[in-house]
Parts: structure tokens; C-alpha cells; sequence
């Protein structure tokens, strides 16, 4: 199901615009290519349900109010105040449903890694999000990393081992060699290795030391 958001033609700019904070509107812009940028306001409730569903990577129907036609559009920014955390302005990115863009898409791990259980590794992701190319209506809302199949030290699942969603492409300069997520040693162990490894290293320089005294 879609996911649709009201918003009214904001004429309140500038200083104005903390005005319409108080009233719980938080001020925004709707911008894209060939699409004249258009002032808006939002109920900051409606739109804090949104963005939690939505993230900025899932299509919304943009209900301008006296306007008959949806726009379809992304989340592209949303700013907040730092100290309260409190929604101060967003901007809604418009798309061209047959032209296709890239997006950043989250990535989730799904599964259970053999390697913890039986090697005592730990599972280290190693990116959090993949850019991807598509049509707006074809962007998923996730992509999903098996990591069932990482049962050893060092195993790992990189970006060329994905199956993307039909009709989703990696976007240009992305490297699908990159890992995605992998086994590493515990963290006590892998210490201890590079302490090891450390002392071994200075062994030789002290002996030399004691050589020439």
C-alpha cells in the first residue's frame, strides 16, 4: 500500500517560519528536475509517522492541498534541532516514475552465521546501506544479506554475491567486490593475537639493544 502524505502551500517563509513551528507545522519544500520548487507545510506528527515508516528510500504520494494530481516524491532531507531532536524543515525530492534515479536503500541481515556458535566468531556488517539504480516505484524498501552460509573465520558475503529485487541495478561506481558483512575473531582473541604479534616484532629490536650495550 502506498504510502501517502497531506501537505498545504506554505506562504510563511523566512523568520515567519517559527511561527508555524508553534502551531506543530514544520516548513518543507518540494524541489526535482524540470519540477519548480513549491513551499509547503506539514503536521509535524503526521510527518514523524512517515519518516519512521518511510526512511528516505520508500515512494510517497504527496497530497498538495487544491492540487488534484498526487506527486510522487522521496524524502531527500530532514532537519532537526539539536538539542530537542524536533523536526525544523524537510525536503521532498520529486521524481519522473519513468526515469530512473539512484537511491540509498538500507541493508539488513537476515539468518543465523554458523561461525558464532562454532568458532566463537563475530558478525561485523560492514556497510549499513547500498546505493542502488531503478524506478521509483521499483526502489526496495530493503536489501537483505543472507549470512547463514558464513560458518568460518574471515567468511564473508560481499556485494557481488547479492540477488538484487527484477529491475534493481547497483548504481554507478559502486564496487561489487566491497564486503558487505563478514567473521571476525572476538575481540579478546584478535587483542591478544596483535599483542602477540607486537612483542614479536620488538623481541628482535631488544636483543639488538642488548647486544651492543
Amino acid at each position: 500500500m502506498p504510502l501517502t502524505l497531506d501537505v498545504a502551500q506554505r506562504t510563511v517563509v523566512g523568520r515567519g517560519a517559527h511561527r508555524l513551528r508553534q502551531q506543530g507545522l514544520v516548513p518543507g519544500v518540494v524541489y526535482g528536475h524540470q519540477v519548480e520548487a513549491l513551499a509547503v507545510e506539514v503536521g509535524e506528527r503526521e510527518l514523524g509517522r512517515l519518516t519512521h515508516a518511510a526512511g528516505a528510500s520508500h515512494l510517497i504520494q504527496l497530497k498538495v492541498k487544491g492540487e488534484r494530481r498526487q506527486r510522487p516524491v522521496l524524502i531527500r532531507e530532514v532537519q532537526r534541532e539539536p538539542r530537542s531532536g524536533r523536526t525544523v524543515h524537510v525536503d521532498f525530492f520529486q521524481v519522473n516514475l519513468k526515469e530512473k534515479l539512484d537511491v540509498t536503500v538500507p541493508v539488513v541481515l537476515a539468518g543465523e552465521a554458523p561461525a558464532v556458535k562454532q568458532v566463537g566468531g563475530e558478525v561485523l556488517q560492514v556497510l549499513h546501506q547500498l546505493a542502488v539504480n531503478c524506478l521509483p516505484d521499483s526502489i526496495p524498501g530493503e536489501i537483505t544479506v543472507d549470512i547463514s552460509g558464513l560458518a568460518e573465520i574471515d567468511d564473508a558475503v560481499r556485494i557481488s554475491d547479492l540477488s538484487l529485487p527484477e529491475g534493481v541495478e547497483l548504481a554507478a561506481g559502486v564496487d561489487s567486490e566491497e564486503i558487505l558483512v563478514k567473521i571476525q575473531q572476538p575481540r579478546v582473541a584478535q587483542e591478544e593475537e596483535e599483542a602477540l604479534v607486537g612483542a614479536e616484532a620488538a623481541a628482535p629490536e631488544e636483543e639488538a639493544a642488548q647486544a651492543e650495550e
